[in-house]
């Protein structure tokens, strides 16, 4: 017999049909789920590309409206890939304010009407508060003449241009300028007033070595000699270059920004003097004088044969050992007045420049830390190509017009962490201490002539050899600027040295902000490279 089954009483099909009924609004909510995952994902990338293009337009500073957008738009388009973003742009007060807004193709939004979502996302950024000091060290060599130079000079003042657009307060961006070629040139006002009879009447800066007291191993000057005195016994004037200072144990003064103290002679700067060279031809290049005296003999020259050589610049009967200040030499001795020959050095093919004291001095006088933007770029425009490459000197000027220590104080201090002290170094070529075939090895240097030995005692090298032993100070100068939080910007321009392309590479603060240029047409792009890495910015919202 069959057992009926009431149909309306069994609940076995009861979790299927309820399934059925709950299914679409489950797959519909999942659905929902995975659009709306979508949109943040969108969203959240669209911000980050809104952001960088805030950034972007902040960082060009003063620009147009329209350059403004053109900017936005290809920052969010190229680097992220939203090109058909509509994008607008408002700048007010130094705030760049970037609002982007696309729309969304959802994947299930459809079954409600509604095939896409906008989304829309808002960046605003400005410049942080920093205070930048820029130190431009320029490289004014001969090599440079003509249209690396003025390449230079164009990107250079691009820059200054750029940074002032910015449109930040006035103290917030200082510059300073230090041409370099072999020499250094401080600045001839910072010299002392000399009379007629080599008495110091009014005393220069505290930090210039005006007693000659430092120890400085030379050829031909005696010991405790003013040179300042023998610039005006001469009629001549000390155009404003300085040595390199001398060691002094630890004390590395020639690498580190040590602070000069007179009680250590050597932290003192020595006035540059070119002295009067032998008069053989084609021999030396700075012969003004008439022959007298003993050769010169370099490191190892007494002090009588140095007081022998005063008979060329003028000094009469015997030679008696001053007491009392180096400024009253020229008083306790016999002089006439030598004749100086001030024609042109035909020496280098490429440098005609007057013989006398002051040969080799013919670069650019530093311009210290400054808001003079004008000063600046009128200073670049002076600019004129002659001279060796001294890079040492360069990288330690360099340091010291950015420090808050003498012979420069325009710095803020070292512990101030809103300011930032960047140094922009620029070379066309090697180092090189001018090695010639003479009895003193080389012209006159900012460490006098080879056979002094002041290049770590070196006295007879190759070039190969001094110009090592420059590499291997620069780049102990650059590592102590580093240390002291000094940021490094290197550029080397149409220079394929590869052992230069290497200290530079060191010398600089990271690999980013080293730059090697093959050609000068390169250098306005890499000027402008380095105004972005510099600016510092800040997203407000």
């Amino acid at each position: 017999m069959r057992q009926s089954v009431d149909i309306f009483k069994d609940t076995s099909g009861n979790f299927g049909v309820m399934f059925g009924i709950l299914a679409v609004p489950v797959m519909l909510a999942g659905g929902l789920a995975v659009d709306y995952i979508g949109l943040s994902v969108q969203k959240s990338e669209l911000q980050n590309a809104t952001d960088a293009a805030a950034l972007a337009v902040a960082r060009e500073g003063k620009i147009t409206g329209a350059e403004a957008l053109e900017l936005a738009r290809q920052t969010i388009a190229a680097n992220y890939g939203f090109t058909a973003a509509q994008v607008s742009v408002t700048m007010n007060d130094g705030v760049a304010s970037v609002n982007a807004v696309i729309d969304k193709p959802l994947v299930f939004g459809g079954f409600m009407g509604k095939k896409s979502s906008p989304v829309s996302v808002n960046a605003e950024a400005t410049f942080a508060y920093t205070k930048y000091e820029i130190a431009l060290v320029l490289d004014t060599t001969g090599s440079m003449a003509g249209g690396k130079l003025v390449s230079l000079q164009n990107a250079v003042i691009g820059l200054v241009d750029g940074m002032e657009a910015l449109g930040l307060e006035k103290e917030q961006i200082k510059f300073s300028l230090i041409p370099y070629a072999g020499f250094v040139n401080v600045g001839p006002e910072y010299g002392p007033n000399i009379s007629g009879t080599g008495l110091i009447t009014k005393p220069g800066a505290a930090w210039l070595d005006q007693d000659a007291k430092a120890s400085v191993p030379q050829s031909d000057l005696p010991s405790q000699f003013s040179r300042f005195a023998l610039y005006k016994h001469l009629n001549a004037k000390w155009p404003g270059c300085v040595e390199t200072r001398i060691p002094t144990g630890k004390a590395l003064h020639d690498v580190n920004d040590t602070v000069p103290d007179p009680t250590d002679p050597n932290s003192l700067f020595t006035p540059f003097f070119a002295v009067d060279e032998p008069d053989t031809a084609w021999k030396y290049p700075n012969s003004y004088l008439p022959d007298g005296g003993t050769p010169l003999k370099g490191k190892g020259a007494t002090e009588a044969d140095k007081e022998g050589q005063l008979a060329r610049y003028g000094q009469t009967g015997k030679y008696k050992t001053p007491s009392g200040a180096a400024d009253a030499i020229l008083q306790t001795l016999t002089w006439k007045k030598p004749k100086m020959d001030n024609s042109p050095s035909r020496f280098y093919s490429n440098k005609n420049d007057p013989k006398g004291p002051g040969f080799g001095c013919e670069v650019e006088p530093l311009v210290p830390l400054t808001t003079d933007f004008k000063d600046i770029k009128k200073t670049v425009k002076k600019l004129e190509a002659n001279g060796s490459t001294n890079m040492l000197e360069g990288v330690m000027w360099g340091w010291r017009v950015l420090s808050s220590r003498e012979p420069f104080t325009d710095g803020a201090s070292e512990s101030d962490s809103s300011v930032e002290k960047i140094m922009i170094f620029l070379t066309d070529g090697q180092n090189s201490f001018g090695n010639l075939n003479n009895a003193l090895g080389s012209g006159y240097t900012s460490m006098g002539y080879l056979v002094d030995g002041r290049l770590d005692n070196l006295t007879a090298a190759s070039s190969g050899q001094t110009n090592k032993a420059l590499d291997k100070k620069t780049l102990a100068a650059c590592t102590n600027a580093k240390d002291d939080g000094i940021e490094i910007y290197t550029i080397r321009l149409e220079e394929p040295d590869m052992a230069t392309g290497n200290l530079l590479s060191q010398c600089a603060s990271s690999k980013s902000h080293y730059f090697d240029a093959p050609s000068r047409n390169q250098l306005a792009p890499i000027f402008d490279a380095i105004k972005k890495g510099v600016v510092k910015l800040r997203l407000t919202s």
